[in-house]
């Protein structure tokens, strides 16, 4: 059976524009972004998480922040939108074959 997956929410202040790119990427390859410094993620597993966090922080200067806020399946259903856009509709579980 699949893993449900884990889904953050995260958001950034980053000075450098380069740090700023390159942690978007990452993140990109997670998820959404959702506004230009927000995105919306799903992992696997809190060690998949780990790894993106160990991934970014290694980027980051002693101003930057960047923040995880997790987001569960009722926090989701209870959000919604102002203009363009929707909440992350992720699936409980993947299959992959």
């Amino acid at each position: 059976m699949a893993q449900p997956l884990i889904i953050y929410a995260v958001c950034f202040d980053i000075s450098d524009d380069k740090v700023r790119r390159r942690v978007g990427k990452i993140l990109l390859s997670y998820g959404d972004r959702v506004q230009e410094s927000v995105f919306e993620i799903a992992v696997k597993t809190p060690y998949q998480l780990n790894s993106v966090s160990e991934k970014i922080q290694r980027l980051l200067d002693e101003t930057d922040k960047v923040r995880f806020y997790r987001l569960c399946a009722r926090c989701r259903a209870h959000s919604h939108v102002l203009g363009e856009g929707r909440i992350a509709d992720w699936p409980d579980s993947i299959i992959i074959c």
